[in-house]
């Protein structure tokens, strides 16, 4: 059969729409170029997103290249700040098939600065939800893994909405690098098969591994005592020798994790925490926007904000608390693929040196080799 010219353009549209209909970014982009005061946009964000019933856990900085640059000339000036929520609708949806799925309830929101003005991103939470429930599909549950998927993006539109109702600037849905399809998500599909494996927390053992147990008989209160503990630890780090002279630190404070925002799981016997650092956040967006940078725009890799806090996991089973967190080298392909694999080949040593430096942080003298 020959189809006419206006045919063949119908098929051609409804083809780019179909396959950019299935791409999903990490990151997306809600609001552009807000002309205004980058303290007052934050305010009203914050009051919006409270007002549309999300628990507000964090309101802070986020570092930028610009900490690991020592030449005045070579640094951007721009500012970056992350709203850190939650959702207790959201938490209840994350938990139904499992704590362990609690590793995804943080909700990432985060404004910064361009020449153009002020931009709105989030971490997609679509994105995200589709690599961590991900086992579901690949364990036969096809249809839960669906449900989850649907009911996701029923809480993206609200958390949209809250957003776009800010004033001024460009309401927009952008997705951002890095960009996989639903395929490529729900099979755990490799973007670097050597180095980092399957792109899944719970169908690869590796990828988010257990880094500390102990037996645990007080429930809540095991619990309560063993963040008081890794608190305590994160006061007293001192950094490794490899983590201090990786790159150029501004002041030892700089190498401090500490803990932004904490989420429980409605039954109360698991937490997730989010921790983060000046020093990692400068230099992971500084070698993101490497490749895009240009003496016009310094900075473009703080793009890639809402990478952040580092989710740690406690759970109890079977009368232990066990504690995971993310390989970096998994965690970084995750949120940082799009700035290219030399890039990776060129920093092979930053995961391994973050994983201790994490394991060290919030374990202490418990830690071990």
């Amino acid at each position: 059969m020959k189809l006419s010219v206006k045919s063949i353009l119908y098929l051609m549209f409804f083809s780019f729409v179909t396959i950019s209909a299935s791409e999903h970014g990490i990151y997306l982009q809600t609001i552009s170029n807000i002309k205004g005061d980058f303290y007052k946009v934050g305010d009203e964000l914050k009051t919006k997103l409270k007002s549309a019933g999300f628990n507000i856990l964090n309101y802070t900085d986020i570092a930028t290249p610009d900490i690991v640059r020592q030449k005045k000339e070579e640094q951007c000036g721009f500012k970056a700040k992350l709203i850190l929520c939650s959702s207790n609708e959201f938490t209840k949806m994350m938990t139904s098939r499992g704590n362990k799925y609690l590793v995804a309830s943080f909700l990432r929101i985060g404004l910064y600065e361009t020449h153009d003005g002020v931009q709105i991103v989030i971490a997609d939470p679509e994105t995200i939800n589709r690599i961590v429930f991900n086992d579901l599909w690949e364990n036969g549950k096809e249809n839960e893994y669906n449900q989850i998927v649907k009911k996701t993006k029923e809480f993206k539109a609200n958390l949209i909405s809250a957003i776009h109702s800010i004033s001024g600037g460009t309401k927009v849905e952008k997705v951002m690098e890095p960009i996989r399809s639903d395929e490529d998500l729900r099979e755990s599909s490799r973007d670097m098969f050597m180095m980092v494996g399957k792109m899944t927390f719970f169908n690869d053992e590796d990828q988010f591994p257990i880094i500390y147990s102990r037996k645990n008989t007080d429930g809540r209160k095991g619990l309560e005592r063993l963040i008081n503990e890794m608190k305590n630890n994160l006061k007293n780090f001192q950094p490794t020798k490899d983590d201090v002279e990786y790159r150029y630190v501004a002041s030892p404070e700089v190498l401090k994790w500490k803990i932004i925002g904490q989420v429980y799981s409605p039954d109360s016997t698991s937490v997730v925490l989010g921790i983060t650092r000046p020093q990692t956040e400068g230099l992971s967006f500084q070698i993101a926007g490497s490749k895009r940078e240009s003496s016009a725009n310094k900075c473009p890799g703080i793009d890639h904000l809402v990478a952040y806090p580092i989710e740690v996991l406690i759970t109890q089973k079977d009368g232990q608390l066990l504690v995971s967190t993310a390989r970096e080298m998994f965690r970084m392909d995750m949120y940082f693929w799009d700035a290219g694999k030399m890039a990776f080949m060129n920093h092979m040593s930053m995961p391994s040196v973050l994983d201790e430096s994490i394991k060290i942080a919030l374990l202490g003298k418990e830690f071990q080799k």
